[in-house]
């Protein structure tokens, strides 16, 4: 019996390490108006305190890519998409090769969209989406140089998921 309940007992605590390893650390953001939140884990995302531009800023634990959100008060008509991207980005220079398309991501159906800019002399990628819901419409944007955003586009995609509508 006391063989049975030391097994008994090794087995429950390789089974609680075992799930324990699978729970990944989160940390929520809930927007402004309360309309989504963005799940995200802090050892691979760090949440800026402060912004200037945008309702809230992370960048990766190397501060290589940089993540950007902002909840507008109004919509952005998809006729509009290409120039309003392209508006964000001229005080850096001209972007190129902007491709839009439509991209699920948590039930939620985005204008995705990619692109570059050459900004001294360094090649930079953004990619992102536009979404118009409940209140307006929300931008997620990301950024760094070609390098950095191809190695990571890993967390880019756990990112992406970790949004989701508040009912």
């Amino acid at each position: 019996m006391s063989k049975k309940l030391i097994l008994l007992f090794l087995l429950s605590g390789f089974f609680s390490i075992a799930q324990t390893k699978n729970n990944l650390k989160s940390e929520t953001y809930t927007t402004r108006k309360g309309i989504y939140e963005i799940k995200y884990n802090p050892e691979h995302w760090i949440k800026n305190p402060e912004s200037q531009n945008w309702d809230v800023e992370f960048h990766d634990k190397y501060n290589l890519l940089s993540a950007y959100f902002i909840e507008y008060d109004h919509f952005i008509p998809e006729k509009k998409l290409k120039s309003t991207i392209e508006e964000q980005y001229k005080e850096f220079g001209k972007i190129k090769n902007l491709k839009i398309s439509k991209k699920k991501i948590n039930n939620i159906e985005v204008n995705y969209f990619n692109c570059e800019l050459d900004y001294n002399d360094f090649l930079y990628k953004y990619q992102g989406f536009i979404y118009n819901g409940k209140g307006g419409s929300i931008q997620f944007q990301y950024g760094a140089q070609a390098e950095a955003m191809e190695q990571n586009q890993n967390i880019i995609d756990e990112l992406n998921n970790g949004i989701s509508i508040v009912n």
